[in-house]
């Protein structure tokens, strides 16, 4: 009599994901923020960032990144003494209008498990170019971009894609932070936003 035995077993390519088993939360030692690229046009910014796993073990992130600017206050002004700069950040669960990625699917926010020795997870900032409303909305330009993960009192520093600087008018929103490189479920290649590379 011969027996066979199949063994089946899941075995994971990507970077991060919602379903793997938890691991202890991203601390800032462990991950690294960069920004990926930008979409612009119709007045608005999208920011792709990506949070990656430096570190030799899985961690994760669930929620939203909490960001300060570090820059100066208007459009044409002299960037002298940059400084904290105050301005409006909501959060948005999913697309709303302009704002590219986030949650399409009225999923919960996942907890997002970022693989280790970089893995990745990703979130988006949407936000103005232009000065609308009544009074219209104070912009900012920055070369520095402090961010914290969820739960953390420690900021990381982020430098701006190209060294093009953050600008912003009247505020932004973010996105919930997502697993992958694209800050959006469910996830769509990055060429749905940035166009084939050529």
């Amino acid at each position: 009599m011969t027996v066979l035995l199949v063994a089946w077993c899941s075995v994971s390519i990507g970077s991060s994901s919602a379903d793997a088993a938890p691991g202890p939360s991203c601390t800032t030692a462990s991950v690294r923020i960069t920004d990926y690229n930008t979409v612009v046009g119709a007045g608005h910014v999208n920011d792709l960032f990506w949070i990656k796993n430096v570190g030799h073990q899985a961690c994760t992130l669930r929620g939203y990144v909490r960001v300060v600017f570090v820059g100066v206050y208007g459009i044409g002004t002299p960037y002298k003494n940059p400084h904290r700069l105050s301005i409006r950040e909501v959060h948005l669960y999913g697309r709303d209008g302009n704002a590219l990625g986030g949650i399409e699917n009225a999923h919960p926010i996942p907890k997002v498990t970022i693989q280790p020795d970089g893995g990745v997870a990703s979130f988006w900032l949407d936000g103005l170019d232009i000065q609308v409303g009544n009074p219209p909305g104070r912009c900012i330009i920055a070369y520095k971009m402090l961010a914290w993960l969820p739960g953390s009192s420690t900021s990381i520093v982020v430098q701006p894609l190209r060294a093009n600087g953050f600008f912003w008018c009247g505020g932004f929103a973010a996105l919930p932070i997502l697993p992958g490189e694209s800050g959006s479920e469910p996830p769509r290649p990055l060429s749905y936003y940035f166009g084939t590379p050529g």
